[in-house]
């Protein structure tokens, strides 16, 4: 049938939509008294008619083009390609009787090669051939080559004819199909004629002359009869037949060394492929084709065959040889050749920069073995000159024809800059390894002669790639491209300054002064030289980099002789500070972090030639910076950003020292910290510029907190333990700050700190001495020589403190921090007495706040002013829900301290019983949405949430049977039933809570989530070998597919209620995998089927429904809302797929394989059947896939070959039928590619 009479028949379908083309919807017609059901679409009126009567003339006009196109005259000569320009093939127009304006053509509308037919074609004939081979070489009764021989040549002409009798037809993509599957065969051929050489003969010549007769076969009938699959097979075949010379030469042991053979037949297949693509031009002329696809595969062939030089060239045979660097020189000079050659046919810029590449590599390779012995120490000189060298050559080079100069510049320079490299890791090895040398060997930094050479070479090697890099910068015309490359010479050049002090052997003293002189030069350059001070910043960087790293490498000479690192110390924060002065003024604060950083170290390091040990050393060292930092504080001598630069320094000893408390207190950490102390306190006073708010607050925090370090210091020189002294002084500073802060909030603003500030700094000292309280109290707890006794007077003194902050202040947190200590000490003396068990410690302020919290929602009418009370109802409930469920979760039912068993499972029971007297407590509070709400309407969602967490004990207490953790309640019934029992107990629950959400009008979808989890969570932890634990987790992952498919099928017309269908399907998924974990009773298809069909199915309820107007596509309303087969259908077929291919991995079965081609070709043909997107190309996807897995997994040991290829075949001649058949059906000038654009 014509497309003709298929645009009649859709156009004229008066039972279908005309637009969302629907034909039945709900079991009935869609289109209703001229109302679609589906969409809304209304055809009665004058619209409908107008739409009727276009319809009508489309298709008038579509008959009688076809009546034109029957009647146009035949011309007998050679049938042109579908790919042949319609314009070449076009009659000139008639000349016109007078003056015409002469209008261009319009491009024909290239059709789409890629359509449904033919990836039926393709699939179906590459599932014949599988059979094929699977028929042929996995048979066991078919074991005679010749006769496999002469299985495949049948074949092999078979296709080939196929191919020509499907081309005479005019079934253009059947035909490059059927012919793609015989180059198979072909293949096959020329390997068993290579088989068939004789004794003496390598096989590889009678394979090169079995490739090279067919490559020119196929050229020959692939031009004649224009099939591009023959053709390029013909280019690959042609392409690798001098590789295959070249092994055979090298199999012959009379050919002399062995080795280069297959090399020079590879460099020859870089040339063949050359030669091709020069042949190219005019076939794609004849073709009217670019021929893009066999460019690219030439060029990728001449990739992969310089790619295979490289391990060739460097086998032992050949590297034992005395000229093996000249020849492999020639090599490359060969390959750089072709390169060149290369552009002038595809891929110009590509081919230029690989031709610079292999020509620099060419010339470092012989200039290694005429000037650069293995033993000389000058290589990394030598090397780096010598590409050099090449650098300049190119840039005088001026004309270069077809290679692109651009490309060339940039392959050459990346080569030369490799070479670079040698030189570059020596000087980094001399910067790095000479200091840490002497550091680890605890003496002075030496320099050996042979590492001094080795630098000045390299040294030698980077100046002389640095100039070659210049000279290329001032050879290139583009002006990014000059800045570029003269950047890049001044950065090697600046590496190459870099080792200078590293290339005189013996100690440190001249790399010292080499380092620093270079360093100052380097400054001065930069500041006095007018040019390059306004020069651009990549030019000045260089300088830049070398004056600020070279004094951090005298640094690194002069230690770890802390004689040396002290005098070299100032002279080396002299050269910072004249580096600073070539950066801009905003960074220059950080030039006062480190020097002032590296003074005080060298200051330490001074100290430490005295008698003193490490902790006085670094007290001292605080308290100097300390003093410093003051001294800063109180004048203005220093810039704001180098004042605060000195303050982050001084922080840092400050920080040590306050770690040094944890391990050793005494007078000198008190010294410090006491230093500090003024310091905090200087910063919270100072009128100096800078001071902002956040330092202010930043040293106000500081104050109570160093107060306490130096009363713990102070008390540490005692002779006992000072924690029963420290710890009730440092509660009592605290009492006493935390009432005295509005005192220093009112001096603050005195003193003209705005009031945001005060109040801020006052915020900071009562957290300060809060946090410290609760460190202090926290000592006295785990501190032995302190106890309960010492952390209930802390706690009292500073609940004392809360308090009267709170009386007198004003503050409401008093009371609550009151409260929080006081009780705190209450429980210290019930710990004092003795009591072990959780929840006396717990229920009583839970159910105190709960009671208070109920009286204030009770007396509080409006909902706004009752929320605080809920608020702190809910708290309570939770102190008394949560902690015991954790305690369920963690240590069971004992008492709470210990992991002893319990013979009662008494605090399980006590929490579901607690739930349900919450559900029915939340039940007499809620009312209907729309009536009026009872005064205790605020605690209702509290009691909700608290009767699913309390419920939620039957899901742990179930969940603790499974794993054995406690004693069954019934010793004689199955374990799984018992914990089914208290997951069905939790799971009514929480469904309960649920339905009263849903009452009250709840709209969240979430309202019922833990009715699932809490149904299967209890059953999975109780799996066993045994077929009642696996038949109850395949019900229950039934049960939640049931309700998923219930869910979608309700959501199509209304709100539901329950969670996504993504999460039931993945809580289903999950429990299949648990119950299939004991891979007994069922196969994995027995629990992956039912999960792909439910999804499948609920995406088909979707599809058939349609997205209307307005409706969201998020991941929660899946499948709702979404349209398309890749988004409903796609998940559902990958689930229903993936699982049995994969289990062809571990589990080979013939049934197993034969189902997955079934399920994969039931999709191709729905996909192809109802034009659905994702089963057509899911399952065309997953046919090959699978056929690769089941050769993975050894065809024959467990996978009958006579089913296998028996089920291939099938499956292959129906696809073929259907591809060619439909093709036949369409026409051979008719393009199927909107059909397959059509897809859904």
């Amino acid at each position: 049938m014509a497309w003709t009479d298929d645009v009649a028949t859709y156009l004229l379908d008066a039972s279908a939509c005309p637009r969302c083309h629907t034909r039945s919807w709900n079991g009935a017609p869609a289109l209703q008294a001229g109302v679609c059901a589906r969409c809304g679409t209304d055809l009665r009126g004058d619209a409908g008619a107008e739409l009727w009567a276009a319809s009508e003339a489309v298709v008038d006009a579509a008959r009688r083009r076809q009546q034109l196109v029957d009647a146009l005259p035949r011309v007998t000569r050679e049938v042109p390609s579908p790919g042949v320009s319609t314009a070449a093939a076009a009659p000139d127009p008639l000349p016109a009787s007078g003056p015409a304006t002469v209008v261009a053509a319009a491009p024909a509308r290239e059709r789409s090669t890629v359509s449904l037919q033919s990836v039926l074609a393709v699939v179906g004939a590459g599932l014949l051939a599988v059979a094929a081979i699977v028929f042929t070489f996995l048979n066991p009764d078919l074991t005679d080559f010749a006769t496999r021989t002469t299985i495949i040549a049948v074949t092999t002409a078979l296709f080939l004819g196929g191919a020509w009798l499907l081309n005479s037809r005019r079934l253009h993509f059947s035909a490059e199909a059927v012919g793609a599957l015989g180059m198979v065969f072909l293949a096959l051929d020329v390997w068993a004629f290579s088989r068939a050489a004789p004794d003496g003969v390598s096989a590889w010549f009678f394979g090169a002359l079995g490739a090279a007769v067919a490559g020119v076969a196929l050229l020959a009938l692939g031009r004649w009869l224009r099939l591009r699959t023959w053709i390029w097979t013909g280019l690959v075949a042609l392409t690798i037949v001098p590789a295959f010379v070249g092994y055979g030469l090298d199999e012959n042991a009379g050919f002399p060394s062995r080795g280069w053979a297959v090399v020079w037949g590879q460099v020859a297949v870089f040339f063949a492929a050359w030669g091709l693509l020069e042949l190219l031009r005019p076939l794609g002329r004849r073709l009217d084709s670019r021929m893009l696809a066999d460019r690219v595969t030439l060029t990728v062939l001449q990739l992969l065959t310089a790619l295979l030089v490289i391990p060739a060239v460097l086998s032992a045979d050949l590297m034992s040889l005395t000229v093996w660097e000249l020849v492999v020189a020639a090599v490359l000079s060969a390959l750089a050749l072709g390169a060149f050659l290369t552009t002038r046919v595809f891929l110009r810029v590509f081919w230029s920069a690989v031709g610079g590449v292999l020509t620099v590599a060419a010339a470092l390779t012989a200039a290694n073995t005429l000037l650069a012995p293995d033993s000389s120490p000058w290589r990394p000189a030598l090397l780096p000159a010598v590409a050099a060298a090449v650098l300049v050559l190119v840039a005088l080079l001026r004309r270069t024809g077809s290679v692109q100069r651009t490309a060339l510049v940039v392959g050459t320079a990346g080569t030369a800059a490799a070479t670079g490299l040698p030189g570059l890791f020596l000087v980094l090895g001399g910067v790095l390894g000479v200091p840490l040398a002497a550091w680890t060997s605890r003496s002075a930094a030496v320099i050996d002669p042979s590492a001094a050479t080795a630098i000045t070479a390299a040294v030698l090697g980077l100046a002389a790639l640095a100039v070659g890099l210049w000279a290329l910068s001032r050879g290139v015309d583009r002006l990014g491209a000059r800045h570029g490359f003269a950047v890049s010479a001044a950065w090697t050049a600046a590496v190459a300054a870099l080792g200078i002090p590293f290339s005189f052997p013996g100690g440190v003293a001249l790399p010292l002064v080499f380092a620093l002189g270079l360093a100052a030069a380097a400054s001065v350059l930069l500041i006095a030289w007018p040019a390059l001070r306004e020069a651009r910043a990549s030019y000045r960087a260089p300088l830049i980099v070398l004056a600020h790293l070279l004094p951090a490498i005298a640094v690194l000479l002069s230690w770890p002789e802390a004689a040396v690192a002290a005098l070299t110390g100032p002279v080396a924060v002299a050269a910072l500070a004249l580096a600073a002065r070539t950066v801009r003024p905003r960074v220059r604060p950080v030039h006062t972090a480190v020097g002032f950083g590296y003074l005080l170290v060298t200051g330490a390091a001074a100290l430490s030639l005295t008698a003193l040990e490490q902790l006085p050393i670094l007290c001292l060292i605080t308290t100097a910076a300390a003093v410093v930092a003051i001294a800063a504080s109180l004048t203005s001598w220093l810039p704001v950003g180098s004042w605060y630069a000195l303050l982050g320094v001084t922080a840092v000893p400050f920080g040590i020292g306050v770690v040094s408390v944890l391990i050793e207190r005494g007078a000198w950490t008190a010294l410090s910290t006491g230093v500090i102390f003024l310091l905090a306190a200087t910063l919270l006073l100072t009128r100096r510029e800078g001071a902002t708010g956040p330092l202010r607050i930043g040293a106000a925090a500081l104050l109570v907190p160093t107060l306490a370090v130096v009363v713990v210091c102070l008390t540490a020189e005692l002779p006992q333990s000072g924690s029963p002294y420290a710890l009730p002084i440092i509660a009592v500073i605290v009492a006493c700050a935390l009432p005295t802060t509005g005192i220093l909030r009112d001096a603050l603003a005195r003193r003209g700190l705005p009031a945001a500030t005060a109040d801020a700094v006052r915020l900071a000292v009562e957290v300060s001495s809060l946090v410290t309280g609760g460190i202090a109290v926290i000592l006295a707890l785990v501190r032995i020589a302190a106890g309960y006794e010492i952390a209930f007077i802390v706690l009292l003194v500073l609940g004392l403190g809360a308090a009267a902050t709170a009386l007198w202040l004003k503050r409401r947190y008093g009371w609550w921090t009151a409260g929080a200590a006081w009780t705190g000490a209450l429980w210290c003396a019930w710990a004092m007495v003795g009591v072990n068990v959780v929840e006396p410690y717990l229920l009583p302020p839970a159910v105190a706040a709960m009671v208070v919290g109920l009286v204030l929602v009770a007396r509080r009418r409006d909902t706004a002013a009752a929320r605080p009370a809920a608020a702190l109802f809910a708290t309570g409930l939770g102190i008394a829900v949560v902690p015991s469920l954790a305690i369920l979760a963690i240590t069971g039912n004992g008492t709470g301290t210990s992991f002893d068993d319990a013979p009662v499972l008494w605090r399980a029971y006590a929490l579901v019983a607690a739930g349900v007297v919450l559900t029915v407590l939340a039940g007499w509070v809620t009312r209907p949405a729309g009536s009026t709400t009872t005064r205790f309407e605020p605690i209702r969602v509290p009691l909700m949430v608290g009767a699913v967490a309390a419920s939620a004990a039957g899901v742990v207490q179930g969940a603790r049977l499974g794993w054995e953790r406690d004693p069954l309640p019934l010793v004689d019934v199955h374990p799984m039933l018992q914990v089914l029992a208290f997951a069905v107990l939790a799971a009514a629950t929480a469904a309960t809570v649920g339905r009263l959400a849903q009452t009250a009008g709840a709209t969240n979808r979430w309202g019922y989530l833990p009715v699932p989890f809490f149904l299967v969570l209890g059953p999975m932890t109780a799996i066993e070998n045994d077929p009642t634990s696996i038949w109850t987790l395949w019900v229950l992952e039934l049960v939640l597919l049931a309700a998923m498919i219930a869910t979608a099928w309700r959501a199509r017309t209304r709100q539901v209620a329950f969670p996504p269908v993504w999460l039931q399907w993945s809580l289903a998924w999950v429990v299949a995998v648990v119950a299939w974990s004991q891979r007994e009773v069922l196969r994995v298809e027995g629990f992956a089927l039912p999960l792909g069909l439910a999804l499948v199915l609920v995406g088909a309820l979707a599809l058939v429904r349609g997205a209307r107007e307005g409706e969201r596509r998020t991941l929660t309303s899946w499948p709702i809302g979404f349209s398309g087969s890749w988004a409903l259908l796609a998940p559902g077929i990958v689930a229903t797929l993936l699982p049995s291919m994969l289990a062809t991995f571990t589990d080979p079965q013939t049934w197993r394989a034969i189902l997955v081609i079934a399920l994969a070709l039931v999709a191709v043909l729905a996909g192809a059947r109802k034009t659905l997107a994702a089963p057509f190309i899911l399952g065309i996807s997953a046919l090959p896939l699978e056929i690769l897995i089941v050769f993975l997994v050894q065809l024959g040991e467990t996978i009958n070959p006579l089913l296998w290829w028996i089920t291939l075949a099938t499956a292959g001649i129906v696809l073929l039928v259907i591809a060619v058949g439909w093709e036949r059906r369409t026409g051979a000038d008719a393009s199927l590619g909107a059909r397959l654009r059509d897809l859904r």
